[in-house]
């Protein structure tokens, strides 16, 4: 079980109303009052910088123009809880066709969300190049680049994870379900309404989440698996340890020869102790773990193959997987093991209906019992958001999102994930700097 106390951020009280800013706030402040002290804020305004044009998105012949022929995954509503946010199968089309769709159903048979399934990141076998980046800009926002900054002047230093455009059309509030993300949240509302009900990381303990928290960071960042690994920065240990060798590979190939031979001694032992660091490490997760991690840059094609062991730890994972379920009192009819274990098993509708949230959402169909947070759950922050206003939301902050559009206009919004921040100071929002100003220049390299 996570340390209890260890979340040092804001946790609002009773009474307690979201803070609002304008969007003009300086970085520095923006830092100061609300990234800090992990606090959610309402932007009132739109990005300023010179490179943002994204209102222009709201005209859906313009939107067809830039990105239309871009492949989607959409995801359907879900058919017993009519709710988004779930693990049902998604649905391929163009973008065109499914802004075909939006124009001819109001009824929010489909929800444009995160797209993690078309867009995996490629893997390198060059241990000089680090592990890799998640996939900066998923389909469509790849096609829409040149209308957004990939680093807001608001956000300071903070090193982008992510973008995506979020985009439905039910004239109806349809909800994404209670859960948290993992990643630092600027969310921009471009067209329709989104109310958004809000719980510190601390809350975690009384929403009958699918996954159990094993620890929660200073700066909310919750952990499910391997609570030892993975970093207040979100960064798994042997990631970290990964990017620190391309650093100092960087470092070391930078400098030139004829150079004095000391100053190249010390670079070449850096890099030495980084990659015997980074090797040692990746074996001790092997031995704890049972398996084996890709070592193809090793040559150790052995390491690369399966085991009669592994398929049947495998199967013994998914024994244990059915059983919490069960335990969880869900059924295998109903849910699926895909659900992440970040969101919670209480229905939207009987989320509204505790804290009396106006106006309420319909149950979608009769519940004898319905599953409620736990007796010493703080009351939400809730953020009813317009068009024409951002929602700073820190990492594993947990938000129910219910969506609507407006007579006239689609919901459409465009959100920045950045990386969780552990650091002191806006000039260095991460503890580990050698391995964020490595991460940074990757980010910058991959879409400058």
């Amino acid at each position: 079980m996570p340390s209890p106390g260890a979340y040092a951020g804001y946790v609002p009280h009773d009474g307690d109303r979201i803070a609002v800013e304008p969007a003009s706030l300086s970085a520095h402040d923006m830092w100061t009052r609300y990234i800090a002290p992990r606090k959610p804020v309402v932007l009132q305004g739109l990005l300023d910088d010179p490179q943002w044009h994204g209102t222009a998105w709201t005209d859906l012949a313009h939107l067809r123009t830039q990105a239309g022929d871009a492949v989607v995954r959409v995801e359907p509503v879900h058919p017993h809880d009519d709710c988004f946010g779930t693990a049902t199968p998604r649905t391929t089309m163009t973008f065109a066709e499914y802004l075909d769709t939006l124009q001819h159903d109001t009824t929010g048979k489909y929800y444009l969300t995160t797209q993690y399934e078309l867009d995996e990141p490629p893997a390198s076998d060059d241990l000089d190049a680090g592990p890799g980046l998640d996939t900066l800009l998923p389909t469509p926002t790849h096609r829409l680049r040149p209308d957004f900054p990939l680093h807001p002047r608001l956000l300071g230093r903070l090193v982008l994870q992510q973008c995506n455009l979020w985009l439905g059309n039910s004239h109806q509030p349809k909800s994404s379900g209670l859960h948290h993300d993992f990643h630092d949240n600027l969310y921009i509302l471009l067209s329709g309404h989104k109310r958004f009900v809000l719980f510190p990381p601390s809350a975690h303990h009384a929403l009958a989440l699918r996954g159990s928290v094993q620890r929660i960071h200073p700066n909310g960042l919750l952990v499910y698996e391997d609570p030892g690994r993975i970093r207040a920065d979100g960064l798994d240990a042997l990631d970290a340890a990964h990017w620190r060798v391309a650093a100092r590979a960087r470092t070391l190939h930078a400098r030139p020869k004829k150079r004095v031979r000391g100053a190249n001694n010390e670079a070449q032992a850096a890099y030495d102790d980084a990659k015997d660091t980074f090797l040692l490490l990746r074996e001790t997760y092997d031995d704890a773990d049972g398996g084996a991690w890709d070592s193809a840059d090793e040559g150790d094609e052995e390491a690369l193959a399966g085991s009669e062991d592994e398929e049947d730890d495998e199967e013994e994972e998914e024994e244990e997987e059915e059983q919490a379920a069960d335990a969880n009192g869900t059924a295998h009819g109903t849910d699926t093991p895909q659900e992440p274990p970040s969101f919670s098993r209480i229905k939207p509708h009987a989320l509204h209906n505790h804290f009396h949230i106006e106006p309420p959402l319909a149950a979608p169909h009769p519940d004898a019992s319905p599953l409620v947070p736990g007796a010493n759950c703080p009351a939400p922050l809730v953020v009813d958001l317009e068009p024409g206003q951002m929602l700073y939301l820190p990492a594993s902050w947990f938000h129910e999102v219910t969506s609507w559009a407006s007579p006239d206009a689609p919901h459409m919004a465009f959100n920045y994930w950045m990386h969780p921040p552990d650091g002191r100071t806006d000039d260095a929002p991460y503890a580990d700097a050698e391995v964020w100003d490595e991460i940074r220049r990757h980010v910058e390299q991959a879409h400058p």
